[in-house]
């Protein structure tokens, strides 16, 4: 039987999620200043320091100021590249009117050798283009300030905590923060695009690229047990985030990282069959190679001792 440590819809208020005046993208500033962390009653210096699973932070003005500035930026680009498309497509639907009500009069609509036909099918060739371009951009600027985030605010003690640190399992900040970033941007997209088509090809894009940031980002560290319980903590937030915002086909993705975390809680002696049994099951088919399964279980902490266990000795490896 594997554990899994169940982890409630996350509303803010666990401790972890920052203020509202802080932001989401904390990290996106280039330089940082000390803060004092008063949440689990100890004090610690650095851009951001947390106990645990996550706690308060205090930034200095200037600091806090400049997020406040960035989101505000980035909010204002995406809302105005919503707006383009929309405009793009009142004139789009403007000349379809035209079209049938003015044009087809004269030419035959099916003459694919027509000048006017050829025209107007390169018209929306290039709508089509410039929205596809542009929606690439603003989907890398998102998962670019959410690695920020990550690589800026994640420290390594919260996956390898020391033995006399006691976890609350909580969301880490920088989770709480990049989950936070997210929320914010893909509400300007729900309330921007109308076309649920659209919409859901748009997040179901955003989805498939933050599994591969959050699977880059787990090999980074060295996973002690109870920072895979931490690591399952996160997960659990990334997979709530998933549920509100992408299809079933994309929240795959987030459900078999949760099942592949548990491999850092288990003793060794069980990992090869819990290998096994994530294989037998399917649970990595369409989401996951080989290769970046090995990459995962080999971030445990005590995975050179243990290595001859599972080596050799499972179908992935």
């Amino acid at each position: 039987m594997v554990v899994m440590v169940s982890q409630g819809r996350h509303t803010g208020g666990a401790g972890a999620a920052p203020s509202s005046s802080s932001g989401a993208s904390a990290g996106a500033t280039g330089t940082s200043s000390a803060g004092s962390n008063t949440g689990s009653g100890s004090a610690t210096t650095g851009p951001v320091r947390h106990g645990g699973g996550g706690g308060g932070s205090a930034y200095s003005a200037h600091r806090m100021q400049a997020e406040k500035e960035l989101r505000e930026k980035f909010t204002a680009v995406e809302l105005q590249f919503f707006e383009l498309i929309h405009l793009s497509d009142i004139a789009v639907q403007m000349l379809e009117i035209y079209y049938k009500k003015e044009m087809c009069v004269f030419i035959d609509e099916s003459d694919f050798l027509n000048i006017c036909n050829q025209e107007k099918k390169a018209l929306e060739h290039a709508v089509d283009d410039s929205v596809a371009v542009g929606m690439d951009c603003v989907i890398e600027i998102i998962l670019r300030q959410t690695q920020h985030i990550l690589d800026t605010e994640q420290r390594p003690g919260d996956y390898h905590p020391d033995t006399n640190v006691s976890l609350t399992l909580t969301p880490t900040l920088a989770c709480a923060r990049a989950v936070q970033f997210l929320g914010e941007s893909t509400t300007v997209l729900r309330s921007m695009t109308t076309q649920k088509q659209m919409r859901e090809v748009f997040l179901g894009e955003i989805g498939v690229r933050l599994f591969n940031v959050l699977v880059d980002h787990i090999k980074r560290f060295q996973i002690t047990e109870p920072g895979g319980f931490q690591l399952i903590a996160d997960l659990n937030l990334y997979y709530d985030w998933a549920v509100d915002n992408v299809d079933p086909d994309t929240l795959r993705f987030f459900t078999a990282l949760k099942d592949l975390a548990n491999c850092f809680i288990l003793a060794p002696r069980d990992l090869r069959g819990f290998l096994r049994d994530q294989y037998s099951r399917h649970t990595f088919d369409g989401v996951m190679r080989m290769e970046e399964i090995y990459d995962v279980v080999a971030c445990r902490a005590d995975y050179r001792t243990i290595r001859s266990q599972v080596e050799g000795h499972c179908d992935f490896m």
